[in-house]
């Protein structure tokens, strides 16, 4: 059975050079025993550009995990709208427990300002 999920970053999302070590961002927590199939994502421009990577990681400290897409991000001094990413049927799998997010560059995404979509089996 499919439950339709999505998430956003509740905190900033920074670069990996934050502290912190990794400077991720938690996305969405995975259920128990389910996997989530990534549909859609969109974030709002950061201070510089540079790649939003997203993890399929096992806990909520750390991007040492698999990383599953890098997706590029302008520079909010060029691109003021949201950046918006849909993926084909049935998505991007992520069998562990959490979702994470980071900046492969300097700035940072704003709360509430990335969000994910998708559903979990």
């Amino acid at each position: 059975m499919r439950y339709p999920v999505s998430g956003v970053a509740t905190q900033v999302v920074h670069p990996n050079t934050s502290t912190g070590a990794t400077g991720v961002t938690t996305l969405l927590s995975i259920t128990s025993g389910r996997v989530f199939w990534l549909r859609g994502l969109t974030f709002l421009p950061s201070g510089t550009a540079g790649n939003v990577e997203i993890f399929d990681a096992t806990s909520q400290a750390s991007a040492t995990s698999p990383l599953k897409i890098a997706l590029a991000a302008a520079s909010a001094l060029v691109q003021v709208t949201p950046a918006v990413y849909s993926f084909d049927a049935p998505g991007i799998k992520f069998s562990n427990n959490y979702v994470l997010a980071r900046l492969a560059a300097s700035g940072s995404i704003a709360a509430g300002g990335m969000a994910i979509w998708g559903f979990e089996e």
